[in-house]
């Protein structure tokens, strides 16, 4: 059975794939690229030893914007799965590698407003209303990776409001986010059972 993107995420992050589990089937698909494309901007913004070796390596991305599916490069297949079914605009795979590039160009570390621009398209993808909550969360998110203090963090019940319906990932991924800053993730036994409480019961507070 040949991987999709949903497994790989679950194979490469699967403390953050868990934030997809109420989604629907092909929201997970489209919603699992995104992570996954977050995740490699992120590895190859790190690992150069120069930035203009980064840009570089961004730029590749971008153009598999325009070239054939590479079949060596699994995420570039997914890629063009999601551009080809129209799930994806090229502008907004554009905007996501230009976001990331002009935090190398500028000696950014810090991946919080990255993650903003990603989670938003996200929100937008899944169909939720429009607010500032999926950029909130995206800084959240990045701040967690990065072992970073973690602002304050929206409830499940406030990001149910404000976004409305397909917004159980937000839900999840506030939560994980949250979770994160208190213990180690790798090591909590009921995190299925913590993210089906905010998720069902959408309790107004932590």
């Amino acid at each position: 059975m040949r991987p999709t993107a949903y497994t790989e995420l679950r194979r490469q992050a699967p403390r953050l794939a868990l934030a997809l589990l109420f989604q629907t089937e092909e929201q997970k698909q489209q919603l699992s690229f995104l992570l996954l494309f977050g995740l490699e901007l992120d590895r190859l913004s790190a690992q150069a030893s120069e930035p203009m070796l980064a840009l570089i390596r961004l730029k590749w991305w971008e153009d598999q914007l325009e070239a054939r599916t590479d079949e060596a490069v699994p995420l570039a297949g997914y890629l063009h799965q999601q551009l080809a079914a129209g799930h994806l605009d090229k502008a907004d795979v554009a905007r996501l590698i230009n976001v990331w590039a002009e935090a190398v160009q500028a000696g950014q570390a810090d991946k919080s407003e990255n993650w903003a621009e990603l989670v938003s398209l996200m929100a937008g993808q899944a169909g939720v209303r429009k607010s500032d909550l999926p950029q909130q969360i995206g800084r959240a998110v990045a701040q967690s990776r990065a072992g970073q203090p973690i602002g304050q963090i929206p409830t499940a019940r406030h990001i149910h409001q404000i976004c409305g319906r397909g917004a159980e990932f937000l839900i999840c991924l506030a939560y994980l986010a949250a979770e994160s800053a208190q213990r180690d993730l790798n090591s909590s036994p009921f995190l299925v059972f913590g993210l089906l409480k905010q998720v069902v019961f959408k309790p107004a507070s932590r």
